[in-house]
């Protein structure tokens, strides 16, 4: 990476410096310069807050899963961090059960956690809840039942520097999990798959258009898409709200790749998840609701998004080629390798007699 990259903001700060640098009318230049010196003001009043608020929605359901996904934090390699536990519409004794989770872990690491309980509305509520109470300069957002490596939050903050105030994206991976009852009668689970590593490495714009492909927890989002920008999750939504905030985001300010695995999504079966609280009318309609709102108002196109959107046609039209067994077939033969030099001849008259 560049100098240069390294010291560029967010895609709309880049934006709004290109048009102040440009031919844009005067009278446009005042405002675009003071709105990128808020932009200057908001990130030097970040420096005394903690590099990551983390927050974890829970309702208490899976103690056991909770337990792990609590230690895969306490042993991150970057402690530079803070941890929101949102109890989402727990229950009295399942909220005993989260509190005395919490009480147990280890001082040091006690006094940077926090519970919020959160009554009412759907998965939304508890984000935005965390939101106004998070501290961090980047927010990142981790179920009770999934879990992260111990390069995690290092790798984040490694990015971040790189390049401030875009949302940073790393690699993640599956594994199916599946609901047993332990010795003594306790409500456990264990591992039917190993990781796989099925999402894509980079992001990719074009391709997360068609759906969502990076798992919540493998992004952190600058805090500056939520206090400068007023992005909000939409609480309208069933589900997709990490998807719709992807979205948004990576459009407005950009995304930083991280080229590291750093979280496993657990995939469960035998267990209450938003797969199975909601049927497929309401993913549809999530769906449906999450591309209105990107074709409702104008995006930026960050650096890098053209060539992405070029790149992925190529590799469709390749594969057009690759599963057609007719088209394979010649290109593949004989005759066609030998022909080549005489193919290459025809198209270079044909571009002669056209000039």
């Amino acid at each position: 990476m560049t100098e240069t990259a390294k010291t560029r903001g967010s895609a709309a700060e880049v934006w709004l410096e290109n048009l102040i640098q440009g031919d844009v009318h005067e009278d446009l230049k005042k405002p675009i310069a003071e709105a990128i010196a808020v932009l200057a003001e908001a990130r030097r009043s970040e420096e005394d807050r903690p590099f990551l608020t983390v927050v974890m929605r829970t309702q208490g359901k899976k103690p056991e899963a909770f337990k792990d996904a609590i230690l895969t934090l306490y042993g991150q390699s970057d402690q530079d961090f803070e941890l929101l536990v949102m109890a989402h519409n727990t229950g009295e004794s399942d909220l005993a059960v989260v509190r005395r989770i919490i009480d147990q872990q280890a001082p040091s690491f006690r006094e940077r956690i926090r519970l919020v309980e959160v009554t009412g509305g759907g998965r939304s509520r508890p984000l935005n809840t965390a939101l106004t109470e998070g501290r961090g300069r980047y927010f990142a957002f981790f179920d009770d039942d999934d879990l992260v490596f111990g390069h995690w939050v290092e790798s984040f903050h490694t990015a971040s520097e790189q390049q401030r105030g875009r949302l940073l994206r790393a690699v993640g991976s599956t594994q199916r999990m599946e609901h047993e009852t332990w010795p003594g009668g306790a409500s456990g689970f264990r591992s039917t798959t190993w990781p796989k590593a099925e999402y894509l490495r980079t992001f990719e714009f074009e391709r997360h258009l068609e759906r969502n492909h990076s798992p919540f927890m493998s992004v952190a989002f600058p805090r500056e898409l939520f206090e400068t920008w007023g992005e909000r999750f939409d609480e309208v939504l069933d589900v997709c709200e990490d998807w719709d905030m992807i979205l948004r985001g990576a459009f407005l300010v950009g995304v930083t790749s991280v080229d590291e695995l750093t979280v496993v999504y657990r995939l469960w079966t035998g267990v209450t998840s938003s797969y199975t609280e909601h049927d497929r009318a309401a993913w549809q309609a999530s769906e449906a609701r999450v591309r209105d709102k990107l074709n409702s108002r104008p995006s930026i196109m960050p650096e890098g998004a053209p060539n992405s959107i070029v790149d992925s046609m190529r590799q469709v039209e390749t594969q057009i080629v690759i599963d057609n067994p007719v088209i394979h077939q010649i290109m593949s033969s004989t005759s066609w390798r030998i022909t080549a030099p005489l193919r290459w001849v025809t198209n270079q008259a044909r571009r002669a007699i056209r000039r």
